[in-house]
């Protein structure tokens, strides 16, 4: 999920917060007692509505969001106040549960059938890979693309597979190494950093894990399998940056920031190079992370807009494309290939 840019999304991830923890607490016995509250069937109506309605509105509010997520977050919602409010005032409502369940189901059994035929078409992307040419950051999503669907599901799949792939099966890929190739890395603290950020998750895991596992062991379960999935991202950042840096191959540039974006285009493409200029807010900026304060060198302007992938596979088109690398002289020289 992508962060909306306004104040408005900020307001709204913090509600998501009150509406879930107030919820949640609601249901507490000890909370129960402390308040001197007993709960009626308005109550449970109230919270359905929190659960179904108002999160998934918040949620929207706060990332972009389409709508068949809206209505995932919808009976996600469902799901969650079967676990929260209490079975024997949650039974007149079971119906409820069950029909969003089912109609989540006819949605998921239809994008599974995609799934299988992107299993079974595995042979055939893994040769459209090898033909293009370029590692697996950028080949593997259009390969799926071109011989299964573009479908939304197919791209959050192959993005989860490409990080699945980075974090445990890439170790034995050597980082690649051209006259076309400018590492993007070397002069800045991204691996470190995201080092450090794998040791934080591990040790809050550990300690929140066993603090919560006797307390909410549902909520204990969802919070280790996130912090999982956190950790085996951040190793698919560092494989990535190591492995993969800039290039400027067949007449194209390639450049990727992790799993976070990514983008090639033709050196025609370009319509006028500008260093030292400061991007523009519009900018698809790839610079690594670093303890400083660091500022991209070369700002590209392009003719046309040309499309950038994003986190879990969303498309974005864009028409200034700002960098920063370790060798900027040779990325110049480089660049200055185009007008021959």
């Amino acid at each position: 999920m992508v962060l909306r840019e306004t104040k408005l999304a900020k307001w709204a991830i913090a509600l998501i917060g009150v509406v879930l923890l107030s919820n949640l607490l609601l249901y507490q016995p000890v909370v129960q007692r402390f308040l001197a509250i007993e709960l009626e069937s308005g109550v449970v109506i109230g919270s359905l509505l929190d659960l179904m309605i108002i999160f998934p509105l918040l949620a929207y509010a706060a990332f972009k969001l389409s709508k068949k997520q809206v209505i995932g977050l919808m009976v996600f919602g469902l799901v969650l106040a079967r676990f929260i409010i209490p079975e024997e005032l949650f039974e007149p409502f079971t119906i409820l549960l069950y029909s969003g369940i089912g109609l989540e189901v006819l949605f998921l059994a239809a994008e599974f059938g995609l799934i299988i035929l992107a299993i079974r078409k595995y042979p055939m992307i893994r040769s459209a890979m090898r033909l293009s040419g370029v590692g697996p950051i950028f080949s593997f999503l259009p390969a799926v693309e071109k011989k299964v669907a573009s479908h939304i599901l197919i791209r959050i799949l192959s993005s989860e597979v490409l990080m699945v792939y980075y974090a445990l099966f890439s170790w034995r890929r050597k980082p690649v190494v051209h006259d076309g190739a400018v590492t993007m890395h070397h002069k800045t603290s991204a691996v470190a950093m995201n080092i450090m950020l794998i040791h934080a998750v591990v040790i809050e895991t550990i300690g929140i894990h066993w603090w919560l596992h006797s307390k909410f062991p549902i909520l204990s379960f969802i919070l280790l399998i996130l912090n999982v999935y956190t950790v085996l991202l951040f190793i698919a950042e560092i494989q990535i940056t190591r492995l993969q840096p800039l290039e400027v191959k067949n007449g194209h540039l390639f450049v990727t920031q992790g799993l976070m974006q990514r983008t090639e285009f033709s050196l025609n493409q370009i319509e006028k190079i500008e260093w030292g200029r400061e991007p523009g807010k519009e900018a698809l900026v790839f610079m690594h992370k670093d303890f400083e304060e660091i500022c991209p060198q070369v700002v590209l302007f392009l003719k046309e807009p040309v499309e950038a992938t994003m986190f879990m596979g969303r498309k974005q088109l864009v028409s200034e494309v700002a960098l920063r690398v370790d060798e900027p002289e040779k990325l110049k020289g480089l660049l200055e290939v185009r007008s021959l």
